[in-house]
């Protein structure tokens, strides 16, 4: 699990006997504010949540915090500057002065619950940057009746021998922002924690051999939170943090940042005002950077990969007018430096209905169209039709709060591609016309078609009988595996349930899961949505996929969208003798394209298989050879 900051800024503090010290790395202050003056409201934040100002000398900004119960609160300062750059005062709700004198690394006060003002005064341009806490809350081992912790508590405890239980309780914000929860113990030490948000459906979990931190976008409510000892347990510490709000990226502005490592990820928020509005979002490094959008923090609706020393653009079109969040990762053990520039470049263009449209695809490029379904239950058709010559695929999505809920996709040879979806209630649909793959830039002709679903319900059951008996007796009689219109037709296409490799880049990112399902590799590339092996150009690799239904394979295709042309066999398991048998052998015809849909001629079989093993002749093609998805094709036994 990555360590998430909101900012890229490096923090190594050192502060003695501070429980927040070791969060610090993970959820750095949150974004610059401007500074009021104290006839302004004050910015309220929550206690736990770092927070993070630039002054100039002679400047001031002020915040409320309320502090739940009586106790010694500790202020931290967790900026590279001297903090004694800073006059801190600090006024109770009656405006009684409690502290008042040159901000320290810690401070360390005893208060009363309640709102409190703090207020910071720059005796020299600074940054500030600062977090507050409590040693406070508890944790049972009775799952009946669990302790209480609270946004900004640490707890610690010893000799920890059966597994703790918490109610966690985080404070209400107007922003979406990262919950983390540190889970520390001393030498030797294990612990496994999960945090389950008690009416939603967000969870996380770590084993602390791993990594020490949980993370989880909130806003606010209640999480059930259980830690585990699986070695040792001498000592335990549990830290409940918020990062803060995400800096905003300025329109048409350049950003700089730097990642630390691979553990290190930065999260910026820009603002989208008009749905359909085309995104271009251009990342620069020293070293290769993930780039991942989504509508809150840690999600990933849209993603693409800027390379060392080269330019990286993610492309999208917005479903929403609001705020949408980027976050920056990369796989350079020494971190990278970047600048990153967000841009509105376009306006998606509304397709009518039932009505033909020219377009015009760029090499490299996409096109993009918004479908208005006004009515409900209505089906979405979209065809389109380029050049002979050309290869443009098309994929058709509806996002709803913040969420891919349906997505159908076109990726055959050529360019002729149709995808639909059922409209269940009135909604805008996306449409991509993707050239991603195309030499030049190519004209086509797109249409979208809505009509009623239930006009087609007088239809269903009038299956002319005797059609298809005769489709069926025709059937038998050709020979098994030769083509016929009820084969081209009619044949069962399924895409991968389960998948094993001989080997897989992580368990995760590029792992063998990643070929289950339909294709959600968005364009060429070294992308983690598709299955790479451990090493490249080392050995010969195989992918064992299973399938739903077993069927008499006729086809299949293998969607390769990084350096194609390295499948050297592909086999299907017959059950019968629960041997392997090859369909087919050879050198591919995908070698040296950019991406490639790998569908040779199989040889035919007189058995019924949901299994089927390729055999990726690493050596072959240089760099990693990564398999998207895999599409079977045939008829069932009966």
């Amino acid at each position: 699990m990555q360590r998430v900051k909101f900012i890229g800024i490096n923090r190594s503090v050192s502060v003695v006997l501070c429980v927040f010290l070791l969060a610090l790395s993970v959820f750095p202050p949150s974004t610059a504010l401007a500074a009021p003056s104290l006839q302004t409201e004050a910015i309220r934040i929550l206690l736990g949540e770092f927070a993070q100002a630039s002054l100039n000398e002679g400047e001031e900004i002020a915040y409320v915090m309320n502090f739940p119960i009586d106790g010694v609160y500790t202020f931290v300062f967790t900026g590279k500057d001297d903090p004694a750059s800073f006059t801190f005062t600090l006024l109770d709700a009656e405006g009684n002065e409690l502290y008042n004198g040159a901000m320290q690394s810690e401070v360390n006060l005893e208060l009363s619950a309640g709102e409190h003002l703090l207020l910071f005064t720059a005796e020299a341009a600074a940054e500030l940057d600062f977090v507050v806490g409590i040693e406070a809350g508890s944790m049972t081992t009775d799952p009946d009746n669990p302790g209480e912790l609270f946004n900004g508590a640490t707890f610690l405890t010893e000799d920890v021998t059966e597994p703790l239980y918490a109610r966690l309780t985080v404070e209400s914000s107007l922003y979406p922002q990262r919950l983390g929860v540190l889970i520390q113990g001393g030498e030797g030490d294990v612990y496994q924690a999960e945090l389950t948000e008690r009416d939603g459906w967000e969870s996380a979990s770590i084993s602390t051999d791993e990594t020490d931190s949980l993370h989880i976008t909130t806003t606010g409510g209640e999480y059930d939170l259980v830690v585990v000892p699986i070695e040792g347990g001498a000592s335990l510490q549990v830290s409940i943090f918020l990062s803060g709000p995400a800096p905003k990226l300025e329109l048409g502005v350049e950003t700089e940042g730097e990642l630390t490592g691979v553990d290190d990820a930065d999260v910026y928020q820009f603002t989208v005002d008009e749905v359909g509005t085309e995104v271009l979002v251009t990342v620069a490094a020293d070293a290769t950077i993930m780039m991942n959008v989504g509508l809150e923090p840690g999600e990933s609706l849209w993603y693409a990969t800027a390379y060392e020393d080269a330019t990286g653009e993610l492309a999208f079109v917005a479903p929403h007018a609001g705020v949408y969040y980027l976050e920056l990762t990369t796989d350079a053990e020494d971190g990278a430096t970047y600048t990153v520039l967000f841009e509105e470049v376009g306006q998606a263009e509304t397709l009518p209905l039932n009505e033909a449209v020219r377009g015009q695809v760029k090499a490299g490029s996409n096109a993009n169209f918004i479908v208005r379904v006004e009515e409900p239950e209505q089906f979405v058709l979209v065809v389109v039709v380029g050049p002979d010559d050309s290869d443009i695929d098309l994929t058709l999505q509806r996002i709803q709060e913040g969420q891919e809920i349906a997505y159908d996709s076109s990726y055959l040879p050529g360019s002729r591609e149709i995808v639909a979806l059922y409209a269940d209630e009135p909604s805008d649909y996306f449409v991509t016309v993707q050239g991603w793959w195309l030499a030049e830039d190519a004209e086509f002709v797109i249409m979208a078609s809505t009509g009623a679903v239930t006009d087609l319900f007088g239809m269903v059951g009038e299956t002319d009988a005797a059609d298809e008996n005769a489709a069926e007796d025709a059937a038998e009689e050709s020979e098994v595996g030769e083509p016929t219109p009820k084969e081209t037709i009619g044949a069962l296409e399924q895409w991968v349930s389960a998948a094993e490799a001989s080997s897989q880049y992580s368990d995760d990112a590029w792992s063998a899961q990643q070929v289950i399902g339909e294709p959600d590799t968005p364009e060429p590339g070294d992308f983690y949505t598709a299955w790479a092996a451990r090493s490249s150009d080392a050995q010969t690799e195989t992918l064992t996929l299973t399938f739903e239904q077993a069927v008499i394979p006729t086809a299949i295709e293998i969607y390769e969208s990084y350096n194609p042309g390295a499948v050297a066999r592909i086999e299907v398991l017959d059950p019968n003798t629960d041997e392997w048998v090859v369909v087919w052998e050879g050198v591919s015809d995908t070698v040296r394209q950019r991406i490639a849909i790998f569908s040779p001629q199989l040889q035919p079989v007189d058995f019924a298989t949901n299994q089927v093993r390729l055999t990726i002749d690493e050596p072959s093609v240089p760099g990693w050879n990564e398999i998207d998805a895999v599409k079977l094709i045939g008829w069932p036994e009966n």
